[in-house]
């Protein structure tokens, strides 16, 4: 006798099932994937609105506390102020014109040093050339 096996048939009413029923199952599954990534997007942005909101109460905060400052602890008078302020304006002139005369030592000395290796090198020109003469 010859081995065979039976396959159940079933009934034609649950056939369509079988195949509606993975369907199902894909969109159920593709749906709890969407739920799933959702909320990890969620989480993400609300923890960065939390930081956001935070910064806000911050900035709050620091407006209510300049806000409720009183007077400051000395008070400088508009003559006060007056005199503070030419005597910022002169030590910015008085310091552009340290830097001017400080530019044109640099560059006199500078002038010096080069005007004596010249002389330098044309005496060591003229002993070179004196040997020379002495020599040949």
């Amino acid at each position: 006798m010859a081995n065979t096996t039976t396959v159940p048939m079933l009934p034609a009413g649950l056939q369509w099932f079988e195949s509606v029923f993975w369907v199902l199952i894909l969109v159920i599954v593709l749906i709890i994937l969407y739920f799933i990534i959702k909320e990890i997007r969620l989480m993400r942005n609300t923890r960065r609105l939390a930081e956001i909101d935070l910064e806000k109460e911050k900035l709050n905060l620091m407006k209510l506390e300049m806000a409720q400052r009183g007077t400051p602890f000395f008070r400088v008078t508009p003559e006060q102020m007056a005199e503070i302020r030419a005597l910022d304006e002169e030590n910015v002139t008085l310091a552009t014109d340290i830097f001017a005369k400080h530019s044109a030592v640099d560059k006199r000395i500078e002038r010096l040093e080069n005007k004596v290796k010249i002389t330098k090198l044309d005496r060591m020109v003229d002993k070179i050339k004196d040997e020379e003469k002495r020599i040949g």
